[in-house]
């Protein structure tokens, strides 16, 4: 049975704090058939359960809260995986802090054979128009481009061109920069005319300096989020493989990896028209609708999704609603940069949902993967191989 994300939550709250709870609003969510099978089903897996010693995890996630404080990161510490990971959580949770330090299983399961520090920045980059390469990190410098100066890598607001201006303003020249995102990183672009844009892991933005008169033109590989400035005298155009999306002013989000077969554009806000270059095909989003364009047959499908599952990894998490195991271990590859082998094909097919903090330890993810899962992990270095478990 599927479950949303807030009867999950909700169950969780009943399992681990009752007590705190509003029993009018308790007896209401229990009024609901399904959500007392639900919370049958949690207790079951509860149960199951029981004996997990988490003494052995609490030493790690101990460390791990340390380091996201030190990096000044305020994330709750919360994770959802499938049915039975969600109850396991559940209890893990709420008795993480009530044990004495160890971290004996992850160590034993998982040895330290390298360093998944995740969403670094270290390596985001910005090319000039000329080819030359700046490194990025927030540094608050200011960047001069051709003649063109006031770009700034602002320690909050990431990259921005709100304030870039020519030194010669008789110059039409329209000048392109690129700003690329790395493996395991993320960065935030302010473009001239104030539109935002969130770029994810392995993806990159090609994008003038300043906007002129006309149309305002992007071109994205891999995945971004965008809060587009309201100008109804220029469209703005992201122009994707074999698509564009035009709009005016809203906020959406576009998945588009070259690596794979399906372009993904959500709508939050606003109102998007998407086309398809090989088709010809053209449909209009409206918020909460997503379309899914076939780069095999040229195809695009409409429908309608939850946002949130889309675009949780602006907030620093991965969030899967309903996923194959081959989709989830092709998100956690470009944000902890390590290479997949499966030994057992079939495992690729494999269906999980939940969600997990983009600041976790991947030991720690890929422990509950198999503790919820039929599925083996054995790694070598930044290599994973992929085993069903009795095979």
């Amino acid at each position: 049975m599927k479950y949303n994300e807030k009867d999950i939550e909700f169950a969780n709250q009943i399992l681990t704090r009752r007590n705190k709870l509003d029993n009018e609003l308790v007896e209401a969510w229990m009024s609901n058939p399904l959500h007392v099978e639900m919370l049958k089903e949690f207790v079951a897996i509860r149960e199951e359960y029981t004996n997990w010693d988490f003494e052995i995890i609490k030493g790690e996630e101990r460390e791990r809260l340390q380091r996201a404080i030190t990096r000044k990161k305020k994330r709750q510490l919360v994770m959802r995986w499938s049915v039975a990971a969600s109850v396991i959580l559940c209890v893990a949770l709420s008795a993480l802090y009530l044990w004495n330090d160890s971290d004996w299983f992850f160590e034993q399961k998982f040895p330290q054979q390298a360093n998944w520090e995740q969403g670094k920045l270290a390596e985001v980059e910005l090319i000039l128009a000329d080819g030359k390469r700046v490194p990025l990190g927030g540094s608050g410098r200011q960047i001069q481009d051709h003649g063109v100066f006031g770009i700034k890598d602002d320690s909050l607001q990431g990259l921005t061109y709100v304030q870039a201006k020519a030194l010669d303003e008789k110059v039409t020249v329209v000048l392109y920069n690129t700003l690329k995102v790395p493996t395991g990183g993320f960065y935030q672009l302010e473009l001239s005319d104030g539109t935002r844009v969130w770029l994810n892991a392995e993806s990159e933005l090609r994008f003038p300096v300043q906007f002129g008169t006309g149309e305002r033109e992007v071109y994205l590989k891999g995945e971004a989020y965008f809060d587009v400035r309201k100008d109804v005298t220029r469209r703005f155009i992201v122009h994707l493989k074999e698509s564009n999306v035009t709009v005016l002013g809203t906020s959406f989000n576009i998945k588009a990896y070259g690596d794979e077969d399906y372009i993904y554009t959500t709508l939050v806000e606003g109102k998007v028209r998407f086309t398809s270059e090989k088709e010809h095909e053209e449909v209009t989003l409206r918020p909460g609708m997503q379309s899914v364009l076939n780069l095999k047959s040229g195809k695009t499908e409409l429908k309608e999704v939850e946002v949130e599952q889309f675009t949780a990894w602006r907030q620093g998490r991965f969030v899967f609603p309903s996923t194959t195991l081959g989709d989830l271990m092709c998100q956690l590859k470009r944000w902890y940069d390590i290479d997949v082998v499966y030994l057992s094909p079939e495992a690729k097919g494999y269906e999980f949902r939940g969600a997990i903090n983009r600041d976790m330890d991947l030991k720690n993810v890929l422990a509950i993967v198999e503790k919820t899962s039929n599925v083996v992990f054995d790694i070598n270095g930044r290599t994973i191989k992929v085993t069903i478990k009795n095979e």
